[in-house]
């Protein structure tokens, strides 16, 4: 029996790639219910592309907002709009493979509000054979440990039950709606992971998350910048376990700190304590090593 799917896509600016990802869901072995695509208040030709792409199919749903909210206000929208109790999210400018809604839904667990597939990046034209990056481990279960300081949990990724909206939403101001839903779907289940590449994510300058034009170290302080933020909010989040909460209020305290010290001892002595669950998703040979450089790298801000 098919289950009903939305699929949400929100957009900015996004005319040149757009068509080629809404035709890579539309042609989903597995049926979609809707297609709703948010535009963020574009200023190039997104939103006219849209309608005309609304006309050629009556699943596809278009809305604009008035004035530009950012992609997490943005996909928190689009979100709660879907009638549907699967949600998939879209980038605009990725491409799907054919059964990657088939994949998740049949492999979706009812204890798990989240599951995700593997996906990869590519320039120019999708990879016919595509394989995963064999230094990344993907993380699944109920361990948000090991998404408190890097996300591998993508929203292009995603298929969620649209119950965990009611307790994730709304997304704070200036964190990512991905990593936000990945953390309320660990504290209330499970999370799974299918390592099959099922979406092919197109690198590009107008990237949001993929920044190729900032040097490493404007990198370096962006992260430490956007870690903060997130961190600051993490630690409130209610359905943590206890253990769990008092772990992201101490990293919180000790990254807060961070930022106008040079040198924070007590910071480098907690990650190196929690090294295996922070730095869970790192594959390595000598794991150690890795580990303790990146302890470090944080702890002493003059290296940043």
């Amino acid at each position: 029996m098919t289950r009903p799917i939305s699929v949400v896509l929100c957009t900015y600016n996004g005319s040149l790639f757009l068509a080629e990802q809404v035709r890579s869901i539309l042609l989903q072995t597995y049926p979609i219910t809707e297609l709703i695509i948010a535009d963020d208040a574009s200023t190039d030709n997104t939103y006219e592309l849209i309608q005309a792409l609304a006309k050629t199919d009556t699943r596809i749903r278009v809305s604009r907002n008035e004035t530009n909210l950012g992609f997490s206000a943005n996909f928190s929208n689009a979100m709660s709009s879907a009638s549907c109790e699967l949600i998939a999210i879209s980038d605009q400018d990725d491409i799907w493979h054919e059964r990657k809604l088939e994949t998740l839904v049949f492999a979706l667990a009812d204890a798990c509000s989240l599951i995700y597939c593997n996906s990869i990046h590519f320039q120019g034209q999708p990879i016919v054979d595509p394989v995963s990056n064999p230094r990344i481990r993907h993380i699944e279960g109920n361990d948000p440990k090991k998404i408190a300081v890097f996300n591998t949990i993508s929203g292009h990724a995603m298929l969620i039950r649209k119950s965990l909206l009611s307790m994730a939403l709304p997304v704070p101001e200036g964190v990512y709606y991905d990593w936000w839903l990945a953390l309320w779907a660990m504290t209330t289940g499970q999370i799974q992971f299918v390592p099959e590449v099922l979406v092919q994510q197109r690198a590009h300058e107008n990237n949001v998350t993929i920044q190729k034009h900032l040097s490493e170290s404007d990198l370096r302080k962006q992260f430490r910048l956007m870690l903060n933020t997130h961190l600051a909010n993490f630690k409130n989040i209610g359905t943590f376990k206890l253990s769990d909460q008092m772990f992201f209020k101490e990293l919180y305290t000790l990254w807060d700190a961070s930022m106008t010290q040079k040198i924070n001892w007590k910071l480098f002595l907690f990650l190196m304590k929690h090294r295996h669950a922070i730095f869970y998703y790192k594959l390595r040979a000598f794991p150690i090593i890795s580990q303790f450089k990146h302890c470090f790298l944080f702890s002493f801000r003059f290296q940043l």
